[in-house]
């Protein structure tokens, strides 16, 4: 741990107003600065994390909220990631844990294990040890690797090709949205690789404190990537988390680009707006991994203002509670902040009038998580990509 980025902190609690753990607990170990506090009087010692340090470390949604609110800039993440990692080099991870960790490192693993949890009755006992199979799970589609082609040419004039990496939630779950991104992107003139030898991003490895095969996964996916040097002009991701993994973790031959940056400032797409809005109302939710991690903004709301009558909802940038394997290991407390969000969504809809309502985002693991949220609360609305939302315009006839 470098003791100068603990340093940087000066307690000053701007972080309280932004983490979705506070907001929920109001415990101050469970804050940012909460949490440095505790690591610089146990660092001094250099001793082993007791149990109650553990429980507040694993306290963290790691959504980047408080260092995008950070008037220092205190590299909060880069802390947690490193305190986390101090864990598991002396033994102090659950074993559930570690099976997880293993499971997703391989594709094989998270196949077999998305169509578990789609099979597991939701009053099943294993509710108590595996949290998550007690939600709203999409039924896992057939893999991608069996409907896609590992290239899918321009149905139109060719722009450029890029390389699409998946992620582990579009490649085994939310796969018609994965093959709605490849109609989209080959209809405005893009062809399309797809490489069902990559693996993982790495990025729950990480933030779990399992450096190592966080290491071993981008390595592997670096090397595979480097494969489409000559033949692609960008990397495209359409998952907020596996976008910031590629962006902030690897080094990578080509430019990543989420796929609202590449339809709005690379593609410059123009949806053109409707007068009625299309008889759709939007709202959108930020991924924190979209926002805060890759600063992208204003394109998915224009996106959404040429499609629909959208508006900004308020805490649309609250996160969700999702945090990948916090929703599974800190299960209650995921579940209230995802309780807290949805109460956001059911407000921001309330003048919505007839129109048909649509919670749009751009990642996976928030659509997982939201429509759990909503559906616990008995709101009835949907939760969709902002990739199905073109998709279905793109396919209705207009006048």
């Amino acid at each position: 741990m470098k003791n100068e980025s603990l340093s940087l902190c000066v307690k000053c609690g701007t972080c309280r107003t932004m983490c979705p753990v506070f907001r929920v607990t109001g415990e101050e170990g469970g804050v940012a600065r909460g949490k440095i506090s505790i690591l610089q009087a146990l660092y001094n010692g250099d001793t082993r994390f007791s149990e109650e340090t553990l429980d507040f470390l694993n306290r963290c949604v790691t959504c980047g909220s408080c260092e995008f609110v950070c008037p220092r800039d205190v590299p909060f993440l880069e802390i947690i990631e490193d305190a986390r990692e101090k864990a598991v080099d002396d033994g102090q991870i659950s074993l559930a844990k570690k099976i997880a960790l293993k499971l997703i490192s391989g594709n094989k693993g998270i196949k077999g294990t998305t169509k578990l949890a789609h099979l597991i009755p939701g009053e099943s006992g294993l509710n108590f040890k595996i949290p998550l199979i007690n939600r709203h799970i999409p039924k896992p589609g057939k893999p991608l690797d069996s409907i896609l082609p590992d290239y899918s040419p321009s149905t139109g004039r060719k722009v450029f090709d890029v390389v699409y990496f998946p992620g582990c939630a579009m490649r085994y779950l939310y796969t018609d949205t994965a093959k709605h991104l490849v109609t989209v992107l080959n209809r405005l003139g893009v062809g399309v690789y797809l490489d069902f030898g990559q693996k993982c991003c790495g990025f729950p490895h990480l933030t779990a404190g399992d450096r190592k095969t966080f290491n071993t996964l981008s390595t592997h996916n670096s090397d595979r990537f480097s494969a489409f040097k000559e033949k692609a002009d960008y990397i495209v991701t359409a998952c907020a988390t596996c976008g910031s993994a590629l962006k902030n973790n690897y080094n990578l031959p080509m430019k990543v680009l989420d796929i609202n940056e590449l339809l709005v400032d690379v593609l410059d797409v123009h949806f053109g707006e409707r007068t009625d809005g299309n008889g759709l109302a939007t709202r959108f939710h930020h991924p924190c991994h979209l926002l805060k991690h890759q600063q992208v903004k204003t394109q998915p709301e224009r996106i959404l203002s040429e499609l629909s009558d959208y508006e900004e909802m308020a805490g649309s940038d609250f996160c969700c509670g999702f945090g990948g394997s916090f929703s599974v290991f800190e299960g209650k407390l995921s579940r209230q902040i995802g309780d807290k969000k949805a109460k956001m969504v059911k407000q921001s809809f309330a003048e919505a009038g007839i129109k048909k309502e649509v919670l749009v985002t751009s990642c996976p693991g928030c659509m997982l998580q939201l429509t759990d949220s909503l559906k616990r609360n008995e709101i009835h609305v949907p939760v969709k990509h902002i990739i199905d939302i073109i998709f279905e315009q793109m396919e209705e006839p207009h006048d």
